[in-house]
């Protein structure tokens, strides 16, 4: 991946962007460490102190852990995420919910982001969601959930419609929902529906079809909502 140096305006959102979008490439993977902050201030042209800025927010939204003595690590999906006093992460992953509510939620909100991400994805976006899709599917090839990559997939999205509030949300809905991808639910079924319907919704995306997009995502949750609680 070509690393730009950042500009002057909003230089540790812009950081925050390029950091994200090594993940979503997987130029860097669940578990991986980061570079050093003296190499990345470097890389991005910035002080230190705009890339610390750029980790805490990322670490804040559950992306990044900092070690003490270690560095700084892409989370793992099995990882819990540290809840941050007030954030929106901590109130969705404190409270007491089943998983079905938070599922309806769910079913709430990812279809309207699939539509508005439909009018707003650029040929590089498509090609990035793309890449996710044949990584999901070499994981579950190679006998892996690819649990991780589904969570990317959907992130991907939040980040095309362009909204940080609903991006923030699919991450904490997709933290609460990660035992619904644990190994004892990962049914070949259930990996196979799911990589059909993502390639659906990235169909919609090509062609800017918000309707499209919308439903093909309403009926990727309504799929594996079946497969998940055995409904009809």
């Amino acid at each position: 991946m070509e690393i730009q140096r950042v500009g002057r305006k909003s230089i540790s959102e812009e950081i925050v962007v390029q950091i994200r979008r090594m993940v979503d490439e997987g130029h860097l993977s669940p578990g991986d460490r980061l570079p050093a902050e003296r190499v990345m201030a470097e890389m991005f042209g910035v002080s230190r102190t705009t890339v610390r800025e750029g980790i805490k927010s990322l670490a804040e939204a559950g992306m990044l852990e900092s070690r003490q003595g270690a560095g700084t690590f892409v989370r793992r999906m099995d990882d819990q995420p540290v809840p941050q006093a007030g954030s929106l992460i901590d109130a969705i992953l404190a409270g007491d919910y089943s998983l079905a509510d938070v599922f309806d939620v769910r079913k709430m909100v990812e279809p309207e982001i699939a539509a508005i991400a439909s009018g707003k994805a650029k040929p590089d976006d498509i090609t990035r969601l793309e890449a996710i899709l044949h990584q999901q599917e070499e994981a579950i090839r190679t006998g892996s959930s690819g649990g991780e990559h589904d969570q990317r997939f959907h992130q991907l999205l939040a980040d095309i419609a362009g909204n940080k509030v609903l991006r923030e949300l699919v991450t904490a809905l997709h933290d609460a929902l990660a035992r619904s991808r644990a190994d004892d639910v990962q049914s070949p079924e259930r990996q196979k529906a799911s990589v059909a319907s993502h390639w659906a919704i990235v169909a919609a995306l090509k062609n800017g079809h918000g309707m499209q997009a919308e439903r093909a995502m309403r009926e990727h949750l309504d799929e594996v909502e079946k497969i998940i609680f055995g409904t009809k």
